[in-house]
């Protein structure tokens, strides 16, 4: 049964009855001016005939407007033959549907077929489009051309007027129904209806189409009936609030979350909601979701097919979804508000205006452009109150509420664009109402004005920004040499240039030319015979029980490369919780319904979002390139290996995807458990070499201090402030532990090192001879560094160096100064720092530990 055929004669709420009586009055009125000025017809149809019905969409305004036309039927002086215009052909059979079942006075008839004057009566209705009969299309000029078999319609209407009747005009959704036919629709309406009596009617006036067609048509509104929300609200039409949602997710799971489908789950988890309230109050209805998506991108998939996928994935059974896409909507379409068994309806633009879907309480939109139309009519479709519901109207929060999900506000066009659209969304809606209960949606957003990368330039320092930092800065730059001190003296200017050009020197000669290189083979100094002045060379000691060589630990055979990734995924797979991640495929979030008006108005409702795929894998993908000698592939294709060997052995089901994405939430949850499963592959895989023998000498310059434990039995220049130190003391042991010490200089050849688990070389500062030490010539590894304040101590490279050991000399000892007293550093794991552990002693380093 057609759900039109269902429909009672609706009683007419207060505020509907004022205006029907308002509007019947002004043409009453206009029709006796035309009765009493026949010679100023035309004047007095467009300085005083036109009429402006606003009303809030969902108020009923058809009802109102076919109620007019009703009650004027033989109440003027001569019989009315009306023409309605619908911004959609959707709407077309809406209106008249709406016409046949509630104003069952007036004949509604159809222009392309029927143009005979003969047999119009007072009260017949002709509702339609602006596109069919004023714009350059085939049917448009079918009905503008007279034939043998029909009258057009300018000569039908010309025909009607002769027979005395009034025309009048009726423009509903006034605000859309002109666009970029606003130039041909002026034409029509001046030069082939001549209308009595306009009547416009539209959810918010000064429109600019309305405008533009008001320009065009030099017409004036001259006569106003607004009906304000509040009056809605309470004759029980209108919804009493309008709800938007805000996702809140944990940092570490907003990147793995598709944000349009975490918008859709929100929508469905609220439909769903509502749903229960109605089953729980024992209403026989069921509701419906409405989504808007963006009209379809040259070259781009399908967003109606992209967002039924989601939809599916959410939840949402596959019959239970109903489209409609087309530019101009079908008839039947308008049916899917009233059929029970649809839930979820995707639409474009096209529809989203004006069609009539009281069951619909949610509104999700993806579409990425909103603007004003969007507060005042998508936002519409929500806001009406369906009959069922009209008892328990004002007595349940939840069921009182329209509610809008829009997607991630950073999907849309940046933050500064989303905090717009709100604002627009905002004033558009304050057009349609003046209560509503307003709450935005979208992940907590980073502060406006900072980006995800700040870049900097290399050699631009900046410049001081008070007297203080340029009184510091300089006296650094003083200390250190780069700058003389009698720029003190000089003007604010020329220190400021100073200072620029000393930091910038500084930065450049701090930073490596060629970055990360390869090492290169040269001698940790030149000799004096090669033309450099002030160098002179400083023999090893064969006083002391030196070795001939250091062990450097050497990246593990590249031939081997399959053997190390195995033995990392067996490692990782071990220690890691990857298995239990296997069947993780939601993550936990919460939905916050807050009124941005009422302070004490909020509501959070518990969300289980999907995570995405593909979102996993592109955010786990620098997890797997922490080490520049392996392929990230080949490494990947181990540890799936390994995990489908391990669920095979606990008779776990899982498929491909499943293993891929556990692995990849496992590698982000834990990425210290793969560079620690690397660091025991390494070990196991790493080559070791001393064939490089320790040089015989080492050149520097003239006068370098004595030090009597010294390899080269002085202070080797270019020694930092804090490695000076370190050295006087290691050289001031009396206690005979300390036998010998040497620099140990990065990047040389002979020098010793540790491969760590990204690849690069770790070169500890020091190599210490320890009497009773238990590794190969009694030697210890020593790292110093600064007061353990700085950043640098805790840069992710200090992190990873810290945790590795030396295959040979075993563990490395970290030491810095706190209060003028050498310390021992080593890692908090919880804290992911490092941190002072106790008072460093040389004797400690005799042991392994």
């Amino acid at each position: 049964m057609s759900p039109r055929t269902q429909e009672a004669r609706f009683a007419l709420a207060g505020y509907q009855s004022r205006a029907v009586e308002a509007l019947t009055g002004v043409i009453r009125k206009v029709a006796e001016f035309h009765d009493d000025r026949p010679q100023h017809r035309q004047e007095i149809a467009l300085k005083s005939g036109v009429t402006l019905l606003q009303a809030p969409t969902g108020s009923g305004k058809t009802l109102v407007l076919g109620r007019v036309l009703e009650g004027l039927r033989g109440a003027l002086s001569r019989p009315v033959v009306w023409f309605w215009f619908a911004p959609y052909a959707g709407l077309v059979t809406q209106t008249r549907d709406a016409i046949v079942d509630q104003c069952g006075a007036l004949r509604v008839r159809d222009i392309t077929t029927d143009r005979e004057p003969v047999g119009t009566r007072d009260g017949d209705v002709f509702v339609q489009t602006w596109s069919a009969v004023a714009a350059n299309n085939k049917d448009a000029r079918k009905v503008r051309r007279t034939k043998e078999s029909a009258l057009s319609l300018d000569d039908m209407i010309a025909a009607l007027r002769d027979d005395g009747f009034f025309v009048g005009v009726v423009i509903d959704e006034a605000h859309l129904n002109f666009g970029a036919s606003a130039k041909a629709a002026a034409d029509f309406y001046l030069n082939a209806l001549k209308p009595d009596f306009t009547v416009l009617a539209t959810a918010t006036p000064n429109d600019d189409k309305l405008e533009a067609f008001e320009e065009k048509a030099g017409i004036e509104v001259a006569s106003r009936v607004i009906v304000p929300r509040s009056d809605v609200v309470e004759a029980g039409l209108n919804k009493v609030g309008l709800m938007m949602g805000v996702i809140r997710m944990s940092d570490a799971d907003r990147d793995l979350v598709d944000h349009e489908q975490a918008t859709l789950t929100a929508g469905w988890t609220q439909h769903q909601r509502v749903k229960a309230r109605l089953d729980e109050r024992g209403v026989v209805l069921t509701p419906l979701m409405l989504v808007q998506v963006e009209d379809q991108a040259k070259g781009g998939g399908d967003p109606v097919d992209r967002v039924r996928e989601k939809l599916i994935e959410v939840g949402v059974p596959e019959t239970a979804i109903a489209t409609h896409t087309s530019g101009q909507p079908d008839p039947d379409f308008h049916t899917l508000a009233y059929d029970p068994d649809k839930e979820v309806l995707i639409f474009k633009v096209a529809v989203a205006t004006g069609f009539d879907a009281p069951r619909a309480w949610t509104l999700v939109s993806v579409r990425p452009n909103r603007g004003k139309e969007f507060g005042l009519q998508i936002v519409g479709r929500i806001m009406r109150v369906h009959p069922l519901i009209r008892p328990y109207h004002g007595q349940d929060a939840l069921l009182d509420r329209g509610y809008v999900f829009l997607t991630d506000p950073e999907m849309q066009a940046g933050l500064d664009a989303a905090v717009e659209e709100v604002k627009a969304v905002r004033q558009s809606i304050e057009l349609i109402t003046d209560r509503l209960d307003v709450v935005e949606f979208g992940n907590a957003a980073k502060p406006l004005g900072f980006s995800d990368v700040v870049t900097t330039s290399q050699f631009q320092p900046p410049v001081p920004s008070s007297p203080e930092d340029r009184q510091m800065r300089l006296a650094n730059l003083i200390d250190q040499g780069l700058v003389k001190s009698d720029v003190v003296s000089l003007p604010d200017a020329e220190q400021d240039r100073a200072i620029l050009a000393g930091e910038a020197w500084q930065q450049m000669t701090q930073t490596p030319l060629f970055g990360n290189l390869p090492e290169s083979e040269r001698p940790d100094a030149a000799p004096a015979s090669s033309g450099k002045p002030n160098l002179r060379p400083y023999p090893l000691r064969r006083d002391i029980d030196l070795p001939e060589g250091l062990w450097r630990e050497l990246p593990p055979d590249p031939s081997e490369a399959d053997k190390l990734v195995g033995d990392i995924a067996k490692v990782f797979c071990a220690s890691s919780n990857v298995v239990s991640l296997l069947q993780k495929r939601k993550t936990k979030a919460k939905m916050s319904l807050r009124d941005l008006f009422v302070a004490d108005m909020a509501e959070e409702v518990e969300l289980r979002l999907r995570f995405s795929n593909a979102r996993v894998a592109e955010k786990a993908q620098m997890a797997f390139n922490f080490n520049d000698t392996i392929d990230p592939r080949l490494l990947k294709r181990a540890l799936i290996s390994e995990l489908r060997r391990v669920v095979d052995d606990e008779v776990i089901e899982a498929e491909e995807r499943d293993l891929r994405r556990a692995l990849d939430l496992a590698v982000m949850g834990e990425p210290d458990k793969l560079k620690e499963a690397m660091k025991t592959a390494q070990g196991r895989n790493v080559r070791v070499s001393d064939a490089e023998p320790i040089p015989e000498a080492y050149y520097g310059p003239d006068g370098l201090p004595p030090a009597g434990k010294s390899a080269y039995g002085v202070f080797p220049a270019r020694l930092n402030g804090e490695e000076q130190r370190f050295a006087e003391f290691l050289d001031a042991d009396s206690t005979g532990t300390v036998l010998w010490w040497m620099r140990n200089p990065e990047n040389e050849r002979w020098a010793t090192r540790i491969v760590l688990p990204s690849g690069k070389n770790f070169f500890p500062d020091f190599v210490v001879g320890v009497a009773g030490r238990a590794t190969p010539n009694s030697i210890a590894l020593v790292e110093i560094k600064d007061d353990g304040e700085t950043g640098r101590l805790q840069s992710d490279r200090n992190i990873d160096k810290i945790r590795v050991q030396h295959r040979e000399y075993r563990n490395v000892f970290w030491t810095y100064r706190m209060d003028g007293q050498w310390v021992r550093a080593h890692l908090n794991e919880g804290l992911h720092r490092i941190l002072p552990k106790d008072a460093f002693s040389i004797s400690e380093m005799v042991f392994l530990n």
